[in-house]
């Protein structure tokens, strides 16, 4: 009777363990990468540094700081402003530093934009604070609200395989909206146009002449 019920009890355990791999709700070692939920969802976004320094050149946009600094955990700075009027292309946002200097709390970052919307992926550690690791995705749109306001409306977002409740896609959205209109407020950006266009996003209006950022919290490099 014993092991009937400790078979009964490991049989358990075991779809437990299969079902939490699968779904990517958690990273168990080897079943995690066998369901591929070891690994950020692969998007094809295209990189092209050179298209991002000759968007850069053409409107006199500096960043000045070593390459390592630009982090999105990196404090930033900016300064000066010029006249933007112009579409940067996916492959040219897809070399941003930010994007590709990993932190402690998200790495493989991969966006496309589309008419209208884009898609984003991302593995991240330690999601919300706890000991959760995983990957994400996301679709979101943006629209223009004032001159240096915009609305983020996250229309997708999956923890692994599974879409996360309504109200965390709540609070997700309030941080990000909260984070990016006090960055435009503090970086002086002042916003005529914001478009998502099929590879890329149009922007006209002032944007800081030069970006630098200070080197990484050591805690935040993984």
């Amino acid at each position: 009777m014993l092991r009937r019920v400790l078979a009964v009890i490991v049989a358990v355990i075991a779809v437990i363990v299969l079902a939490v791999s699968w779904l990517g709700l958690a990273q168990v070692p080897v079943l995690s990468a066998a369901f591929g939920m070891d690994r950020a969802r692969d998007l094809g976004m295209p990189t092209d540094r050179t298209a991002f320094e000759t968007f850069c050149n053409k409107y006199g946009i500096t960043r000045p700081s070593p390459a390592g600094n630009y982090t999105l955990s990196s404090k930033h700075h900016w300064s000066g402003s010029v006249q933007v009027d112009g579409t940067l292309s996916e492959a040219a946002i897809g070399s941003l530093r930010e994007l590709n200097n990993a932190n402690s709390h998200l790495s493989q970052i991969q966006i496309r934009i589309h008419n209208g919307y884009a898609e984003v992926a991302a593995f991240v550690n330690n999601a919300g604070g706890y000991p959760i690791s995983g990957p994400v995705y996301g679709q979101f749109s943006i629209s223009k609200t004032s001159s240096t306001s915009v609305a983020i409306d996250i229309t997708q977002l999956d923890f692994g395989r599974v879409g996360v409740p309504g109200n965390v896609l709540d609070q997700a959205k309030t941080a990000l909206n909260d984070y990016l209109n006090k960055t435009i407020v503090e970086a002086g950006i002042s916003i005529g146009t914001v478009e998502l266009r099929e590879g890329g996003i149009y922007f006209k209006g002032t944007w800081p002449k030069t970006i630098t950022a200070d080197a990484p919290n050591p805690a935040d490099v993984p």
